[in-house]
């Protein structure tokens, strides 16, 4: 996103949007408004810690690459591990674990940042072995496990509660949007306004209340209209949903592609790698290719592969079936 007063809307709020989304898509994939059943909660628990892997793997390779992005994806893949045992958790826990995160996690990543000597904040180029500073950036980088915990589980909240339901969807709505502007207000008028990956309180509130508002405006927005509706919407904005459905390959196809483009060109000036033409090449690009990918496959690569590992585990043999039904003529 290029700087200036447009990027300041999305900064920060973007990514605790998907992290919150993450959380609802990990509630969905495990049972939703249910939750798992008692005999699938090995299974779902497997198939997250499985995703979780890979979101990391693929995060690690990413951010060697030593691009100017911040990569989120192995610090979800983390959360995805830590929040295996909130995969069977009542709602009133979710709720906790959400608020104590909100409260306790911003001064516990404070306290221990002034307490150690830590590379997280430093780019990967910089430090002397990548793969023992891993772990301190999930815990105190830009994205900080102890405080992004809460959005992960106030995603696993939100589907616990029947994010289908249109009681819920309104309820989010409107929550989310008093919470919100309570939270920016009441951080303005104590003269500590709420800016892009502070990680303090007020802004895990305020934009996690955001993020809120958002998932049930759209929801509601999508049960709410007709059949001829919808279709008229889908149709209009195909190339977005198109690029929706994939975004772990987007994702990391862009960072590869502002990789080789910071690499092998002067990104400085009128086409520096925060411009808005670069922007707009990007945007265009992706919006075609993802559109003209979805009319042959119904996954992204990248998603279609996470999902057979996790789902299929295709590296074991199948078992072999044995018939212990006694041979004709037998005793």
């Amino acid at each position: 996103m290029p700087e200036g007063d447009a990027e300041s809307i999305f900064d920060g709020r973007s990514s605790i949007l998907f992290a919150t989304i993450a959380g609802v898509s990990l509630g969905l994939m495990t049972g939703g408004r249910a939750g798992p059943a008692r005999g699938a909660r090995w299974r779902a628990s497997r198939v997250v810690a499985i995703r979780g892997a890979l979101l990391i793997a693929l995060g690690v390779a990413l951010t060697l690459l030593d691009t100017p992005i911040a990569i989120i994806l192995d610090t979800y893949g983390f959360l995805f591990l830590v929040a295996i045992p909130l995969l069977v958790a009542p709602r009133w826990v979710l709720a906790v674990v959400a608020a104590a995160a909100a409260v306790g996690g911003p001064w516990l990543v404070e306290t221990v940042t002034a307490a150690v000597d830590t590379e997280a904040a430093l780019p990967v180029s910089s430090v002397a072995n990548p793969f023992l500073y891993f772990p301190s950036r999930w815990i105190l980088g830009t994205y900080p496990a102890p405080v992004w915990l809460a959005y992960i589980a106030l995603g696993l909240l939100i589907a616990r509660c029947g994010v289908e339901l249109r009681r819920t969807q309104l309820l989010l709505l409107t929550l989310g949007s008093v919470v919100a502007l309570a939270g920016y207000t009441t951080a303005a008028a104590l003269g500590d306004p709420v800016f892009a990956h502070d990680d303090t309180t007020f802004e895990v509130v305020s934009s996690g209340a955001v993020a809120v508002a958002v998932i049930g405006l759209f929801t509601a927005l999508t049960e709410s209209t007709g059949r001829r509706m919808r279709t008229a919407v889908t149709r209009i904005l195909q190339p977005l949903w198109a690029t929706g459905s994939m975004p772990l390959t987007v994702y990391s196809a862009q960072i590869v592609a502002l990789w080789w483009y910071v690499e092998n060109t002067d990104y400085e000036g009128w086409l520096g790698w925060q411009s808005v033409p670069l922007f707009v090449v990007f945007a265009l690009t992706t919006l075609l290719f993802c559109s003209l990918y979805r009319l042959v496959f119904r996954q992204g690569p990248l998603e279609w592969l996470v999902a057979r590992i996790s789902t299929q585990r295709p590296w074991r043999r199948p078992r072999e079936r044995h018939d212990e039904r006694p041979a004709a003529g037998g005793p």
